[in-house]
């Protein structure tokens, strides 16, 4: 079989399983009051050296507890919440039953949603604690989608081979201590995700948000697209810009060379997807993600409210202060803690679902 024939084949069954997933779900109405926060990717274990979740769990906690439930927020958890692939769910519950407890306290307010994703597929349809475990969600905004999953139903392997890779991680990489870097680390896979949960969601004119590659996305563009485009619009606004502006502009402009040189240079492997995911000229703003609760300074979510979509960045300054020295982006403290909130990207909801319709 020929590479064009085998992507062909992948194209088909990811277009049919995310078709049946959409419309088997059930849409949500989404006001322009409402407020949703959105995780992925936290990877739950037992507490111990390979349990990927214990670097952020603090910061985790408390971040759902005095800034996203104090504020009203619905809590949507969106797969591979728990690591089941490698540590027994009850050895999980037991040792974040604090987690847990904050998990209930969203769902009695009725405000709780939890997907699963590939490495907790086990529990689908489950009931846990008073809550269902579902596949997606859909979210209507006036006559517009909203579409939530993992992102692994675009593959034919995590659909029918999940439980082999269950057992290669239990067996194999958990005692080695080796971390989840199947997709979220192969640029390649990553890669082919994104462009299949894009191709679908631009020819069906809707927004979707997945998680499972741990790369936050915001309107189709990853960092390094992003940073490309506000390279390009800082050179666009120089030449009318008074000499107090300029040097502001010029010292914007070197931070994010530099950023975007860091960026380059880690891929360099790879450097095939180093550019434009999508290879277009005209990019449809219709594929988010939120990233992950792994990072090693900080944790990435998106948050639907007040009519605005924004993708922010939770970090521990005891552990990273850049942000905090960036004057391009504000940053929240969190009370009186060592955690911050800061804002990497956001615009109007109705402005991106519009630009999604007229550009399909």
């Amino acid at each position: 079989m020929t590479a064009a024939q085998i992507a062909r084949q992948q194209q088909t069954f990811s277009n049919d399983s995310l078709s049946r997933l959409y419309h088997s779900t059930v849409p949500v109405p989404l006001g322009v009051e409402d407020r949703y926060v959105i995780f992925a990717d936290l990877h739950m274990g037992d507490g111990g050296k390979a349990d990927d979740f214990l670097i952020n769990a603090g910061m985790f906690a408390q971040v759902l507890q005095e800034h996203y439930l104090a504020a009203g927020y619905s809590l949507i958890l969106n797969g591979d919440v728990e690591e089941l692939q490698r540590f027994p769910l009850a050895a999980i519950r037991t040792q974040w039953s604090g987690i847990y407890r904050i998990f209930n306290r969203f769902n009695r307010a009725g405000r709780f949603f939890k997907l699963v994703g590939n490495h907790d597929m086990s529990i689908v349809n489950a009931r846990l604690g008073g809550y269902r475990v579902g596949q997606a969600l859909r979210l209507s905004y006036n006559g517009d989608n909203i579409f939530i999953f993992h992102g692994h139903q675009v593959s034919r392997w995590f659909m029918q081979h999940n439980r082999f890779v269950g057992l290669t991680l239990k067996y194999i990489a958990t005692p080695l201590r080796i971390k989840n870097y199947e997709v979220s680390h192969n640029s390649r896979k990553r890669f082919n995700t994104e462009r299949l949960v894009y191709d679908f969601s631009s020819r069906e004119r809707l927004l979707s948000i997945i998680g499972h590659t741990h790369r936050p996305l915001f309107e189709s563009m990853s960092k390094v697209d992003s940073l490309k485009f506000e390279l390009e619009q800082l050179c666009r606004t120089y030449p009318q810009a008074g000499a107090d502006e300029r040097s502001r502009i010029e010292t914007q402009i070197a931070r994010y060379r530099g950023e975007l040189l860091d960026l380059q240079q880690k891929r360099a492997p790879n450097r095939d997807h180093t550019s434009s995911l999508y290879n277009e000229h005209l990019v449809v703003p219709c594929l988010f993600n939120s990233g992950c609760v792994l990072g090693k300074r900080g944790i990435t979510a998106l948050e639907i409210a007040n009519g605005r979509i924004r993708l922010v960045y939770w970090f521990d300054r005891e552990r990273s202060s850049k942000y905090l020295d960036d004057l391009s982006v504000t940053s929240q403290q969190l009370g009186t803690s060592d955690y911050y909130r800061a804002v990497m990207q956001q615009d109007r909801l109705d402005y991106v679902l519009s630009r999604i319709r007229l550009l399909t």
